[in-house]
């Protein structure tokens, strides 16, 4: 029920910001005319690069430094795991990464290593959002949401770097749940980690301000990386929605069409959907691929 309600939502979302963009093609084709093919493929290149960084980031992660033998098998179950999040309930991804892991570290232990990386990844998301409020929102209000977003990066970086969860919650855990989280990284790992993986969301935030110039648009990078991580982070509140489908491409058009247009806004988080979904599915494919020819 819950995988159904979570396709319908964000498909709902995604025609209301597609519905946008068709009404108005009058003021966005001429836009949609200056892209050119050398732009879409250094888009896709840095998206690749944003995968490349956060498959480096979880392969210091599971080794605690660089492993030049294991490097290229961690990043492969990197991104063959990466597609799992397109299955309603973003869960998935940590189960796939852990089967992949079940006869090397054990399952448990990388799908708890898995939420370690994902709380760190989604305090950086937040910290970035947190640089610039969205200009629907009033300066009083804005400050609040730059305020909120700052405390909610300082406490998921936190809750990623505890080695203990209060013991209620210890005692109801598998035991293999409980092995992997007393396992956490050192303090310098978990510092190593952090780094690469903003510098996979600088990669990221590059793209979509290369992809917004790319059409004629001019706005500040830095507002436009807040507006994506608001965005992306909108997507992963949004449990049942793969990939958060149509709530990212909401919450982009929420933050920028105050700025260039609902027509603009509209157009550029559909193609916004339409680069990273492909240099998503590139990276998967290439994973799967190589990993086929090593074994």
């Amino acid at each position: 029920m819950a995988r159904s309600l979570g396709w319908v939502l964000g498909l709902l979302a995604l025609g209301l910001v597609a519905a946008q963009a068709w009404s108005r093609q009058e003021q966005w084709l001429p836009l949609w005319r200056q892209l050119q093919a050398r732009d879409v493929v250094a888009v896709v290149g840095l998206c690749l690069i944003m995968q490349l960084l956060l498959g480096l980031a979880w392969h210091v992660f599971v080794h605690g430094r660089l492993v030049r033998d294991r490097l290229l098998g961690d990043q492969l179950r990197w991104g063959q795991s990466l597609l799992a999040k397109y299955l309603p309930g973003k869960i998935w991804q940590g189960v796939a990464r852990g089967a992949l892991y079940a006869h090397d570290r054990g399952s448990g232990a990388a799908f708890v290593l898995f939420v370690r990386e994902q709380l760190l990844s989604l305090g950086i998301s937040a910290l970035i959002a947190a640089a610039a409020a969205p200009a629907a929102l009033s300066p009083r209000l804005g400050e609040g949401f730059q305020c909120a977003f700052l405390a909610a990066a300082a406490a998921l970086t936190w809750i990623a770097m505890l080695k203990r969860l209060p013991e209620p919650v210890m005692a109801r855990l598998p035991a293999i749940v409980r092995d992997g989280i007393a396992e956490r990284p050192d303090a310098a790992t978990m510092r190593r980690v952090w780094v690469l993986q903003l510098a996979g969301y600088v990669a990221m935030c590059a793209a979509f301000a290369l992809l917004t110039a790319s059409f004629g648009l001019r706005l500040d990078a830095l507002r436009l990386s807040a507006a994506l991580c608001f965005a992306g982070l909108a997507g992963v509140a949004a449990l049942f929605v793969p990939a958060g489908l149509g709530v990212r491409e909401a919450g982009l058009f929420w933050c920028l069409s105050p700025l260039i247009g609902a027509a603009n806004a509209a157009m550029l988080a559909l193609a916004w959907r339409v680069a990273i979904t492909f240099a998503e599915a590139l990276f998967a494919l290439l994973s799967f691929v190589v990993g086929m020819r090593r074994r």
